[in-house]
């Protein structure tokens, strides 16, 4: 439940509700809290009450004011979508060698002959040096969709060299 209904559901309710990190409400009302707490009044439930009630509303204030929002994803969730620092073996293993077959599909590109002296430039500009398609473009005083062109071809040949 987000903070804004717990403080609606708090707010209209005449007992105190207690909100948990699962999702679940327990709702504690007057009779209840006098048979466990005999020692306390009516006056007592009351003013814990209002004090329930205006720390939820303060919260609902600063999540409004700062607009943020709680969700209901458990933190095993969060987790699980939080980039792994280490990767497994076997996924480190499959990285390295789809870079070794990337490395291969370009080195066999560049040395097959088919590409001119300007398309081995761009080849290894964009490819290997990952500068953009406007540095080529001004590097080569062509226009920017004539690079993005030639690289998007040279792209294509990549990939049908690659070897899977």
């Amino acid at each position: 439940m987000g903070r804004v209904n717990e403080w609606a559901v708090n707010k209209d309710s005449d007992g105190i509700v207690y909100c948990f990190a699962d999702g679940t409400t327990q709702v504690v009302c007057l009779e209840d809290y006098l048979r466990e707490n005999p020692e306390y009044t009516a006056a007592d439930f009351r003013r814990i009450k209002e004090i329930s009630d205006s720390m939820f509303f303060e919260q609902h204030q600063t999540d409004y004011r700062y607009s943020y929002m709680k969700t209901d994803a458990d933190f095993d969730d969060v987790a699980a979508a939080l980039p792994v620092s280490d990767p497994e073996p076997c996924a480190a293993l499959l990285q390295r060698e789809q870079r070794r077959l990337a490395v291969q599909a370009a080195l066999l590109l560049l040395h097959s002959g088919e590409l001119t002296p300007a398309q081995k430039e761009r080849f290894i500009d964009y490819f290997l040096h990952g500068k953009s398609i406007s540095e080529i473009a001004r590097k080569n005083n062509i226009q920017r969709p004539s690079a993005w062109e030639s690289v998007h071809r040279l792209g294509k040949l990549l990939s049908s060299r690659a070897v899977i």
